[in-house]
């Protein structure tokens, strides 16, 4: 049978657990309303003004430059974090959280490096890459999440990157088209060979209307080159 002293020591324990459980929740609450402001942040972020930060590494560090050609490769825009219109993970908060203890001042500045379908664009694909802007056109690679950005998506937008690459694809189709056209389509002697000038005559008309197909098409689609389109707001 219990005595009263024990029934005051097991109390006290009690009490004691309690109050530690409610420092935990406290604790927590706080940590979740840092991550809040520090996602509301991102999400808020329209300009770019450059942070100090000491001690970071520079593997993580790339020249504005360097991003446009990803960019371009890739077909990806780089624009403020506040036209970003998908979730922000908590590895990236958790991130945020560990560079801005490095940085002078709170972050208010961030970049997202992601397909176009990913962004708010002003008229209306998929690895976001987060970045913090710094001085001399260099940005701190934050936090990179998806599994999007891979061999595919660079070779299927090849021809998309500048008028060059286009032009080249537009030749090529045409050349594959001209060498699998039987002989007797193009000229009525039976005697022909497969090579012959009836064959490089086939081969310019086939250029000429697969540049006119391609040319329409861009157009009316409103289509934009990658070299032009990796930093615009707009999405076409």
């Amino acid at each position: 049978m219990a005595t009263h002293t024990e029934r005051e020591r097991l109390e006290r324990l009690l009490l004691g657990q309690e109050n530690i459980m409610e420092e935990v929740y406290l604790l927590l609450h706080d940590e979740q309303k840092q991550d809040d402001l520090l996602k509301a942040m991102v999400r808020s972020s329209m300009k770019e003004h450059p942070a100090r930060i000491s001690g970071i590494d520079p593997e993580r560090v790339y020249h504005r430059d360097s991003i446009k050609a990803l960019c371009v490769r890739y077909r990806l825009r780089f624009l403020p974090a506040g036209l970003f219109k998908g979730p922000i993970p908590n590895q990236a908060v958790y991130a945020l959280r560990g560079l801005e203890r490095k940085s002078e001042a709170p972050l208010t500045s961030f970049m997202l490096m992601a397909p176009a379908r990913r962004f708010k664009l002003c008229d209306s694909e998929v690895d976001p890459l987060l970045f913090v802007p710094l001085d001399n056109d260099l940005y701190y690679l934050v936090h990179k999440w998806g599994n999007d950005l891979g061999p595919i998506r660079r070779i299927l937008n090849w021809p998309l990157r500048t008028p060059a690459h286009l032009a080249t694809l537009v030749v090529l189709f045409a050349m594959v088209l001209t060498m699998f056209v039987p002989t007797g389509i193009l000229t009525s002697d039976p005697a022909a060979s497969f090579w012959g000038f009836h064959r490089v005559l086939f081969l310019f008309w086939s250029i000429m209307v697969c540049s006119s197909f391609t040319v329409f098409g861009w157009f009316a689609f409103f289509g934009q080159f990658s070299a032009e389109a990796w930093n615009s707001k707009y999405f076409n």
